[in-house]
């Protein structure tokens, strides 16, 4: 018997909560025996994990298409048939034609939750509701983004002081936001080993040492590096400032625009953080860089990528953890490692390219945050990272903003005006606003390593 989309979704639960319990399982394992997982474990572990998220993808896929079917509104049309004799009732008995509205496909990722936070924004400016708004410019093209903000903002709501909270709970359309600002990051191109928030984790950072020990004699004593890792919700944050002209300009290009606006803030201050050598300040994690010595680059030529490729292993066989290992640069530094020639003309690493590709059998991710002259070396498995707590979007045309990168600005301790004060409202702007928290740390001190200075083939610093 044919399943129905109720039926799939029952069996990929059951399915989730047995490998779920399996996972749980194998980290007991450890814990009752005192001790971080083996090897296979953790491949084990990884696997199941990376299976879940398939499954929990396939649900949000399964629950979009019931509730699409549910809203298709059944349509009775008149049928032709070959023989006239039949009645009308004997018709009807085969059923009715079923019509489902199709909206037109995005021209950009992310253009759908752009046009709702587009929506809302000038809602506010116009006065009127965000739904007129949406029905007005899409509702011919994109009628169910105008069903999503008629189900989740309250019409005619033109005054409230908070109006972007509600773009929370709007949810059709935040993931394809939200993997547009992924694929800008470093940060979130990097398979990093996921927790949950508010926990403390208690880990080892080497290795022990263990012994054959003879008849009566004493057991040697293993030295072991332990260390705390505390994971809280820390948030980023980025405002664009966007003419209120623009606003209202219905063509794709513009709503390009503000998806841009809103992300590439947003992504070069998570880069810039996640892969620098500061330390944890105020509201921010340090960075994976922060208490690790640079290996200084040791020439220009292909031997020298080699000694220093070398150089960043040296630290993970040391402790036996050089599997799973990931390069970080950025695209200049990749672009120049894949022009290299030898002296036959012949590429020195062919399957490098300013994208990404592999380097010397081992992946690389670029970005362009990632400072220039480093050539990282990771292990994303021994890295933590909170689970994501969505993105909160806010704006207004009548706020005061301080257009500074070092801002002065402080609810807890004012400190005298800054010069830089511009108003919304007198400048036909609105400030748009995107929130989203966050955090990370090293699950071992060695996690990381690099080469500073690089400057092979030539690549500019």
């Amino acid at each position: 018997m044919a399943k129905n989309i109720a039926d799939q979704v029952k069996d990929l639960e059951n399915t989730r909560a047995a490998k779920a319990a399996r996972m749980e399982a194998i980290a007991q394992k450890s814990i009752d025996e005192g001790r971080s997982m083996d090897e296979s474990e953790t491949e084990e572990f990884d696997g199941i994990e990376s299976e879940i998220q398939s499954i929990d993808a396939d649900l949000v896929r399964l629950s979009k298409l019931d509730k699409l079917m549910k809203s298709a509104k059944p349509v009775e049309t008149p049928r032709v048939d070959k023989n006239p004799q039949k009645t009308a009732g004997e018709l009807r008995e085969r059923g009715p034609t079923i019509i489902v509205a199709k909206d037109k496909d995005e021209k950009f990722k992310g253009q759908n939750y752009t046009r709702m936070v587009i929506a809302k924004t000038l809602a506010q400016l116009d006065g009127c509701s965000p739904v007129a708004i949406a029905h007005e410019r899409w509702g011919k093209s994109n009628p169910t983004v105008v069903e999503c903000i008629k189900a989740a903002v309250e019409g005619g709501n033109a005054q409230a002081s908070s109006w972007g909270e509600e773009l929370v709970h709007i949810d059709r359309w935040t993931g394809d936001f939200i993997e547009f600002l992924d694929s800008r990051t470093v940060y979130n191109q990097l398979p990093l080993q996921e927790v949950p928030a508010n926990i403390n984790i208690a880990g080892m950072s080497g290795t022990g040492v263990g012994y054959w020990v003879g008849e009566s004699k004493a057991i040697p004593v293993s030295a072991l590096d332990f260390l705390d890792v505390d994971l809280k919700p820390l948030k980023v944050a980025a405002m664009a400032i966007i003419s209120n002209e623009l606003m209202r300009d219905s063509s794709p290009a513009a709503e390009m625009l503000v998806r841009n606006g809103l992300v590439n803030a947003a992504s070069q201050r998570i880069d810039t953080t996640f892969l620098s050598a500061t330390g944890a300040g105020s509201g921010a994690p340090a960075g994976l860089l922060q208490g690790v010595s640079a290996i200084p680059a040791s020439g220009t030529d292909g031997d020298a990528v080699r000694a220093d490729i070398q150089s960043l292993y040296e630290v993970f066989i040391l402790a036996k953890n050089a599997t799973g290992l990931q390069f970080v640069m950025d695209p200049a530094l990749a672009k120049a490692l894949s022009l290299m020639t030898n002296a036959l003309g012949q590429k020195e690493f062919a399957d490098i390219r300013a994208t990404g590709g592999t380097l010397e059998g081992d992946p690389v991710v670029t970005g362009e945050n990632v400072a220039a002259g480093h050539m990282i070396l990771l292990k994303p498995s021994d890295i933590y990272k909170i689970g994501d707590g969505g993105i909160q979007v806010s704006a207004s045309r009548d706020a005061t903003v301080e257009m500074d990168s070092a801002p002065q600005g402080d609810s807890q301790n004012p400190t005298e005006s800054s010069a830089n004060l511009v108003s919304m409202f007198q400048t036909e702007s609105t400030a748009i606003k995107i929130v989203r928290s966050l955090n990370f740390a090293k699950r071992r001190s060695h996690a990381v390593q690099y080469v500073s200075g690089a400057a092979y083939g030539g690549a500019s610093t």
